[in-house]
């Protein structure tokens, strides 16, 4: 193994092999999307890159080169069969041997992926990829601005936005196009990439209101079953039974255009009208949205329908959305979002029984720049900031420590950030307990 440090040198697929990152014999995959290539390579017990007629390199990028023609950055392109690319290994193995995330590895990443797609390549992660590069597991309002920053920094973006999808599908970078950023009509769509430095200093006011996109429901963009006008019924039940589903996509042989839906309802009526009924006959009309649409805009179709499908950022179709997936998605939001409420009236309580108005207004907002006029207008930040006053906290007349009272608080701020922005599967899994503890403890030591 290596002897000399990892952060005085540059890493080699040797020291992947040694961190157990990777095993020999792995094969690794160059696909090359636009002039529809795929190269396959393996890892040597050295740690190189082994090429099918037997040539190896020592570094990813001269395999690279070697099947592309051009100089292309390796660690980008090259990705192993759990679809990881070299580079994250390698910033995982940075990050275990400083025991934390050097703090220009989201930079160096991105300037990566930067240089690659100057070369002509196509470069997608995972959203949930994407955010392990910030250390983070979920898309709350300060990571979410942190990293549009970043993108923005390097003249990059992820198409979709990475906020409007769930966490395993996956984001394309493009290069910000100079053109598409000064056109007015575009504005909206870039406004993630353009932050202020004022909107990105000022974390603790509460998140824009972005709602439930229908590509936040992992069945938008999670492939779809599908018949053509000349199947046969027997077979459209078949496809129906087998999966337990309501509904199929009738689609034309390219796969492109949706021509109708066929249901256990319209067979029903089809075969009620004619028992010699065919396919052609059970078809009904569809509709169809695009997975960036606010979800909330759907309602009515889903109300009266029970089912829309959808279309992704090519325009293929995609997935579907039911009825059963809306209420599941709100359902896994409604109780946190109720005890974060709950929070909210009873801190509002607290605060504006024992603390003076004039003292929080000093310590929320000291510059008058907000013109708090009641407790009404508090928020959590708010809450956090006047309970970490030592002379506001000691009105309270409790025994809990202030310090670890507010580290909770803030996380719980966070916590409510993440339900604001309406990504249910960014929200912890123990949030409803933490939640109820946190409220059960104020109750028990708090003043009334």
């Amino acid at each position: 193994m290596n002897s000399q440090p990892l952060e005085s040198r540059r890493e080699s697929i040797r020291d992947l092999l040694d961190a157990e990152l990777i095993s020999a014999g792995d094969r690794l995959r160059f696909a090359r999307s636009r002039v529809g290539e795929e190269h396959i390579a393996t890892v040597s017990p050295e740690g190189r890159i082994v090429l099918p007629d037997g040539t190896e390199y020592d570094t990813p990028s001269d395999a690279a080169k070697a099947v592309a023609g051009t100089q292309v950055n390796g660690w980008i392109v090259w990705r192993t069969d759990a679809n990881r690319t070299l580079a994250s290994l390698r910033n995982q193995l940075r990050d275990t041997t400083t025991g934390t995330a050097q703090s220009d590895t989201p930079h160096q990443y991105l300037s990566e992926i930067s240089e690659q797609l100057e070369a002509g390549e196509s470069v997608s992660v995972t959203v949930r990829e994407l955010l392990r590069h910030w250390n983070a597991r979920s898309r709350g309002t300060r990571i979410t601005r942190r990293i549009e920053k970043d993108l923005a920094s390097q003249g990059i973006r992820t198409f979709p936005h990475f906020r409007d999808i769930t966490l395993d599908s996956l984001v394309r970078f493009a290069i910000v196009d100079v053109e598409e950023t000064s056109s007015p009509t575009n504005n909206s769509a870039l406004k993630m990439h353009t932050l202020t430095s004022s909107e990105d200093e000022n974390e603790d006011s509460d998140p824009p209101q972005n709602g439930l996109k229908v590509g936040n429901l992992a069945s938008a963009l999670g492939g779809v079953t599908s018949v053509t006008r000349d199947n046969t019924i027997d077979q459209a039940i078949t496809l129906m039974q087998i999966d337990d589903f309501s509904q199929l996509a009738v689609l034309s042989p390219n796969r492109r255009n949706l021509t109708g839906a066929v249901t256990w309802k319209s067979i029903a009526i089809a075969r009620h009208i004619n028992p010699n009924a065919t396919l052609r006959d059970c078809i009904i009309d569809a509709s169809e949205i695009s997975y960036n649409q606010e979800l909330v805009d759907v309602l009515g179709v889903l109300r009266s329908v029970g089912f829309v499908f959808v279309r992704n950022e090519v325009n293929e179709v995609s997935g579907i959305v039911t009825a059963a997936d809306l209420a599941n998605a709100y359902g896994d939001m409604a109780t946190p979002f109720f005890l974060i409420g709950e929070l909210d009236k009873l801190l509002r309580h607290i605060v504006s029984s024992h603390v003076p108005f004039s003292d929080v207004v000093a310590l929320c907002d000291p510059s008058g720049s907000r013109e708090i006029k009641s407790f009404d207008q508090l928020n959590m930040g708010d809450y956090e900031r006047t309970l970490q006053n030592p002379d506001a906290w000691n009105r309270l007349n409790t025994k809990l420590d202030r310090a670890l009272f507010c580290k909770r608080l803030e996380m719980i701020r966070e916590i409510r950030n993440d339900i604001m922005h309406f990504n249910p599967e960014d929200i912890l899994s123990n949030t409803v307990e933490m939640l109820r503890n946190f409220l059960r403890m104020i109750r028990l030591n708090m003043p009334a």
